[in-house]
């Protein structure tokens, strides 16, 4: 505790020895070990981390959990973050300024000069976008930060008086199992999700939704999914509201 906290021996005993004056049954003391330990009818006081903080702490190895168990995260691809372009797009947002940028897109074939107005960033869970008015194509857009070449000139912003509705404006989108699933699967895959009453509910914003729904499988319809072939265990969740389905842009 002393170590992972950097502070002192003395610290750190009076502040055990607070706590377990707060909850005596919460932990013991092992004269062998000389170390205060949970009980096995530890209940949490001060705070009670969710599952995916605590094994949050797995992925940061941060040595909150000792003894720390093996661990693997699936590798993925390293998508650039330019350190200098990230740097300026921050000073850039905080000053509330546009600024010109050379970007490499997927529908050009050369790059590109842009005047974008940033305002936020976005992850789809494998590469960061910054959010931003684009005056060429008169609207906001996302731009992915390992395409930006180079920064330019900054300047006024360009969307004053502008509200880029598909980012303030927030969905909800329900899941629940697919209903070809034998009943044994549904079950596995309620509580999987968590789900209640067969279904679950999160929030995202209309700007990422395709991001969402494309790293769940769910940016097809199921027309589509059944000409590829896909079956109801390789797609083991569907959208509810499918009229989602018409809000995303490619």
């Amino acid at each position: 505790m002393a170590d992972y906290l950097d502070i002192s021996l003395e610290r750190a005993s009076a502040a055990i020895k607070e706590y377990v004056k707060l909850a005596p049954n919460n932990a013991h003391y092992d004269p062998s070990a000389k170390v205060y330990k949970p009980t096995i009818n530890f209940k949490p006081l001060i705070i009670n981390p969710s599952p995916d903080q605590v094994l949050g702490h797995l992925l940061l190895e941060d040595g909150f959990l000792s003894p720390m168990p093996e661990m693997m995260r699936l590798p993925v691809p390293h998508r650039a973050i330019p350190t200098d372009i990230l740097r300026v797009l921050l000073s850039t947002m905080a000053e509330n300024q546009s600024i010109d940028i050379l970007y490499r897109s997927m529908t050009s074939p050369k790059p590109t000069r842009r005047r974008i107005t940033p305002h936020a960033f976005g992850n789809d869970g494998f590469r960061w976008h910054v959010r931003a008015y684009c005056s060429l194509r008169e609207q906001f857009r996302d731009f992915v930060l390992g395409r930006i070449v180079e920064t330019g000139e900054r300047g006024p912003s360009k969307s004053e008086g502008l509200v880029d509705e598909k980012w303030d404006e927030i969905v909800f989108v329900r899941i629940g199992p697919h209903p070809e699933l034998s009943e044994n699967h549904k079950i596995a895959i309620e509580m999987d999700y968590d789900m209640e009453d067969g279904e679950t509910v999160f929030e995202v914003r209309r700007a990422m939704l395709f991001y969402v729904l494309k790293q769940l499988g769910l940016h097809r319809t199921e027309e589509e999914r059944k000409k590829m072939g896909i079956k109801p265990k390789e797609q083991q969740i569907v959208l509810i509201n499918t009229g989602l389905l018409e809000l995303i842009e490619f």
